[in-house]
């Protein structure tokens, strides 16, 4: 009873011990911002999303390849917290810190349940929460696809523990379902199947490599291929995921060409992201939230020192296969986890990515604390001295950890150390420049934008942000240049129409305007806001029973806009019906209280209506909101 009790409170310092300094490394993000960098199109400016829950959204969610990915159950968890916080970025991050904080615990019950050896379980686990390599996956919001993935890959895997131990159907049952579950979190997780062979060979030893008789006593050869049969339901979803996963990426046009030099430089890129990730494992320092694809083939000594240091390491765990298991199983962990996002075919303009180690490093982790714990066990003082020096390698893991948490607070300060580390970054003057046109400095914005396009000319992005910095500062021809380069290489661009069209409504153009939005909602027939804007250019030319029918009809796909509310109100008061005016601007304050001109444009309907003493009201909130506002930007 009393070592029962010693062990269940080991147990419980261990989790309280994990959650402590996980959450002391990234405490403080509740006060960042959303990062223009995939949050805009993952949450704030994707109103499926922000809009919450409705059938809608969900069918949506399920049958959409937006941002060349389908993982439906991200886009759920994202419009849950959308639910939940609104906009308002603290409860999107600490969500994505809830999920981390489940899988260092669940990573830890996992391998302990597995090899019974809690302490290397613990530190394992330790490693995992706070490695710098991982805050990409934790600080920024549009990756709850990597923590949610992995928090389902982990269940799969302790259901599928539980099935090797107990042989209950329903455990294996319970790992298939979550692993299908993980899968439309985020398809990176589709090597699960190679996993679970891995852990049949260490720790489950349920066939061996070295001998005719695993140590269950079957015999080998006929038990591992019993064993892959066995893992045939997981290599179907594997098949089918990858099948949707490439469909969602050629509709995306995320995948580049597959030509003869591109395939030559992907392998390259592969076999030294490889090294360059064990490196910054070991080393994680000048870590970015963007690695550009270079320009060039990397020299052939850099390419032959990399496959000598793959070749190397496969050859000793091999050779050490009999010994030392455990190197063999977190090698090849590392190394197929790792081949869905390697690079060998070229997604997106990034040589690799800090993210796509969240997953992969167990198996080095697991390399690392197997063999520490045998060179620790050679002696007292052995023992001592690794004790001491992983309890100062793990201080400044989270030390790290957390200032490179502190580089995801805005676009701005993301921006500055991803060019601190490589000024040919384009994507961190993409970043630079989106927070200077937020604070309104149109020069430096620009400068910024015409910087990343000279490094990467074929970018949409900076481009389309110069197009709405001649909006904002009314020079809508301009603008419209801009976006016709756009909408010649892609007809479909949304962002290049929806702008499009407000610089066409600037010059007074809303025949044109309209073109533009209704383009987009041939695309996405449920896009709110560019069937608001059809129905605000039917204003402008005085059609207002056509106003009334598109802003109604935005309504249906985002009930709860303040603005388009108040454009009903427009409507109805320009068209003399005031009793239905003063309803849709009470709406629209309902929603939205601090908006002056909703009180304006109601005390002007209740002026009309002669009645006088409630417009004197409104008049009167909306001069003292206009000062609050002058006030605030002072």
């Amino acid at each position: 009873m009393i070592e029962i009790n010693l062990k269940r409170r080991t147990l419980y310092l261990i989790v309280l011990l994990l959650i402590a300094c996980v959450s002391a490394v990234y405490w403080d993000v509740d006060k960042f911002e959303f990062i223009s960098f995939d949050d805009s199109q993952y949450v704030s400016n994707n109103y499926h999303i922000f809009s919450g829950f409705n059938k809608k959204n969900m069918l949506w969610a399920f049958t959409s390849f937006y941002a060349a990915n389908w993982h439906p159950l991200t886009w759920l968890s994202h419009m849950l917290d959308c639910q939940l916080y609104r906009l308002k970025p603290a409860g999107h991050h600490l969500t994505n810190v809830m999920f981390h904080l489940l899988n260092t615990l669940l990573l830890f019950f996992v391998l302990k349940g597995m090899t019974g050896a809690v302490w290397r379980s613990a530190l394992v686990a330790a490693l995992f929460g706070l490695h710098p390599l991982h805050v990409e996956s934790v600080a920024w919001v549009s990756e709850r696809k990597d923590v949610l993935s992995a928090f389902f890959m982990l269940l799969s895997v302790l259901f599928y523990s539980s099935f090797v131990i107990r042989q209950k159907r329903s455990y294996y049952e319970g790992a298939l379902v979550t692993f299908a579950l993980g899968l439309m979190a985020k398809p990176m997780i589709v090597t699960l199947p190679f996993v679970l062979l891995l852990l049949d060979f260490w720790p489950f030893r349920r066939f061996a490599l070295t001998g005719t008789v695993s140590l269950n006593g079957d015999v080998s050869q006929k038990r591992f291929i019993s064993l892959c049969i066995e893992k045939i339901p997981f290599l179907v979803l594997t098949a089918a995921s990858c099948i949707v996963t490439a469909l969602a990426q050629h509709a995306g046009k995320a995948i580049g060409k597959t030509d003869k030099f591109s395939f030559v430089a992907g392998f390259a890129n592969a076999m030294i992201s490889y090294v360059n990730y064990m490196g910054k494992m070991f080393w994680p320092v000048k870590l970015s939230f963007f690695y550009p694809f270079p320009a060039t083939l990397p020299s052939i000594w850099n390419l032959l020192f990399s496959f000598i240091i793959l070749f190397i390491i496969t050859f000793f765990a091999i050779i050490l296969v009999k010994k030392k298991p455990y190197f063999l199983m977190g090698w090849l962990w590392f190394l197929g986890t790792m081949v869905p996002v390697i690079g060998i075919v070229r997604v997106g303009s990034q040589a690799m990515a800090d993210r796509y180690t969240y997953i992969p490093l167990i198996g080095l982790f697991i390399i690392f604390v197997w063999a520490l714990y045998e060179v620790a066990a050679r002696s007292r003082m052995f023992k001592s001295v690794t004790i001491g020096a992983l309890l100062v390698v793990l201080c400044l893991l989270a030390y790290q950890a957390r200032k490179q948490t502190q580089y995801w607070k805005d676009d701005l300060t993301l921006g500055n150390h991803g060019l601190s580390v490589s000024k040919e970054n384009f994507f961190a003057y993409n970043l630079e420049g989106n927070y200077l046109l937020s604070q309104n400095n149109y020069r430096e914005a620009f400068r910024c934008f015409a910087t990343s396009l000279f490094l990467c000319p074929e970018q949409e992005v900076p481009l389309s942000n110069i197009g709405l910095i001649f909006l904002k500062q009314g020079k809508p021809k301009e603008a419209i240049a801009v976006y016709k380069k756009l909408l010649i290489k892609d007809p479909d661009n949304i962002m290049a129409n929806l702008n499009c069209g407000n610089a066409y409504g600037l010059l007074g153009d809303t025949r044109s305007a309209i073109a533009c939005f209704t383009r987009i909602i041939t695309i996405d027939s449920t896009y709110a806001l560019a069937i608001h804007n059809i129905g605000e250019a039917f204003e402008a030319q005085r059609d207002y029973q056509k106003c009334r029918s598109y802003l109604l009809m935005a309504l249906q796909r985002d009930p709860n806009n303040a603005e388009t509310y108040y454009a009903l109100g427009n409507c109805c008061f320009y068209d003399n019906d005031m009793l239905a005016a003063v309803q849709w601007y009470k709406k629209s304050i309902s929603l939205y209280y601090d908006f002056a001109d909703s009180h304006r444009q109601l005390g002007k309907a209740y002026s009309s209506s002669s009645r006088h003493d409630l417009a004197q009201r409104e008049f009167a909130i909306a001069d003292s909101l206009t000062s609050l506002d002058t006030a605030k930007k002072r």
